[in-house]
Order: C-alpha cells, then structure tokens, then sequence
C-alpha cells in the first residue's frame, strides 16, 4: 500500500521566529491604538502557544500580520510592538503603504537585522504588477501560473540586490476548478518550482495555501504538509509552509505551518474598502 509522505518539518526555531516583544515601552507605545495591538497581539501569540503545547511542537511559526486596508500608523505601531512581518493583497495600496512606512521609520528599521521590517505580498498579482511588489516586498506568496512567473523573472532583482522569495500558492480544493479564485493546481508545482529556483533574483521559499470555504481545513493543511514534504525531496530549501489566518490558525500549527497570516485578530476589523 503506498503511504502518504511524512508532514512537513518546519524550519528550526530561531530568534527571528521567537515570540517578538515590543521595542518602544515609551510614550508612543502607550496610545490607545498601540494598546489594543498590544493585547490583541499577545492574545493571538496565547493561541499560538496553545495550539504547539497541543502537538508538542518546539519550533514557532512567524506570525505575519496582514494590515490590508489599515493606515501606515498601524504598522508604525506594529513595528514597535515587535512585529517585523507585515502582508498586503493590493499593490497599489501596499507601495505606498511601505514607502509611508518607510518615511517614518527611516532608514534605521533596516540597518539592524532585529529591526528589519519584511512586506509579504500575499494576495493575487496581475502581471503586470510585478515590477512593482518588487520594489518593496520581501516574499511574494502568490507565485500560481506560468504568465505571472515569466514577468517576474523579466522584473528581477539584479545581483547584489535583495532578492524575492516566492511561494507557489496552491488550490487544496479536489477538483480544482477554474473560477479564478488563485493558486496552481497541486501537478503544476514541480514545473513552477524548478522555473523558480533557475531564475537569477528569485528563491524558491516554499508553499502557500488558503483552506476552502467550503471543507475543514484541517484536511486540506495535512494535504499542504504532503506538498511540501514532495517538494522539499527536490528543493530541500523550500521550507516555508504558509497557511493559517484568524479563523484557523491552530489548524496550520497542528500541520506544520511556518508562517501565519492573520489580520483581523490582530487589527479588528476591516475598515470599509477605499
């Protein structure tokens, strides 16, 4: 009988992946807006502890915070509560959001390495956007179809410049349909991980998933732990297992997740879209 292969080992634990603490305890950090981060950050870290106690997990997943639609006064605010992770789904709101960013902070958020801050383009990008997450993002975790791949091999990095690491995002949902939603179908990865870890300015990091509205998630992040420990036969590097938000976070801890994207939990909700 063939057996399924082993779930994902997350990546080692690290001081970058330790449960962060805040940077600024002076006046800035004692706003009402930096204390309701602060508390809604330490609640979402008591799950996170919750859910490895639960496996008995020793390595903690980076906790990425997703300040789609929120002011660059948040992410200030995050930045000295000790979150150096942040994600954005629409580029034209998310370049400008880091360079805002940027301006405030100055150049010394990325002069230490404890002080780096890292965007994370999760959402899906259109082509012709590349250049542009390019300029600011870290990690693209979106990577799903051939088109997208060769404009960001045109747009890439050059030597000596930082380069982008790319998740291939896939759809856990059997069959996958073509409704547009995002993310490479699970047959697709082995091309789109050798294209990405041949491509000069581009690091193959890992897998990206979101779990279907329409199923447990649970079934569909073990699933995601397979893809990931198939392709980490060939690409040992690619580690990075991203998957978990509000709402199932303990799940994608129970299944090796390494990355967390939660928003909500962490911000409130939503402002209405601009």
């Amino acid at each position: 009988m063939q057996t399924s292969p082993e779930p994902a080992s997350p990546e080692p634990a690290s001081p970058e992946s330790a449960r962060p603490g805040p940077t600024d305890t002076g006046e800035a950090a004692q706003d009402p807006r930096s204390q309701e981060l602060a508390a809604n950050l330490a609640a979402v870290h008591d799950r996170i502890d919750r859910a490895m106690a639960a496996v008995g997990r020793q390595d903690r997943p980076q906790l990425i915070v997703v300040t789609k639609f929120f002011p660059a006064a948040d992410v200030v605010r995050l930045h000295r509560l000790g979150v150096r992770d942040v994600g954005e789904n629409r580029d034209q709101e998310a370049a400008a959001k880091a360079a805002e960013v940027a301006a405030i902070l100055g150049s010394g958020a990325g002069a230490v390495a404890e002080d780096v801050l890292h965007w994370h383009f999760i959402g899906q990008l259109q082509s012709n956007k590349a250049r542009s997450v390019i300029g600011y993002a870290d990690h693209l975790h979106s990577v799903d179809r051939s088109s997208l791949l060769k404009a960001l091999v045109k747009a890439a990095p050059e030597p000596g410049e930082r380069p982008l690491t790319c998740l291939i995002q896939v759809d856990l949902r059997d069959p996958v349909p073509s409704d547009g939603r995002g993310g490479a179908d699970p047959a697709a990865i082995a091309d789109l991980a050798a294209r990405i870890a041949d491509a000069p300015g581009l690091t193959l990091g890992g897998l990206m998933a979101v779990a279907p509205l329409e199923a447990p998630a649970a079934p569909a992040f073990r699933r995601l732990a397979e893809l990931s420990a198939q392709l980490r036969q060939t690409h040992p590097q690619a580690v990075m297992i991203s998957a978990g938000m509000s709402g199932d976070l303990e799940e994608a801890v129970a299944h090796g997740a390494t990355h967390l994207r939660v928003g909500r939990d962490v911000l409130g909700e939503r402002p209405l879209q601009r």
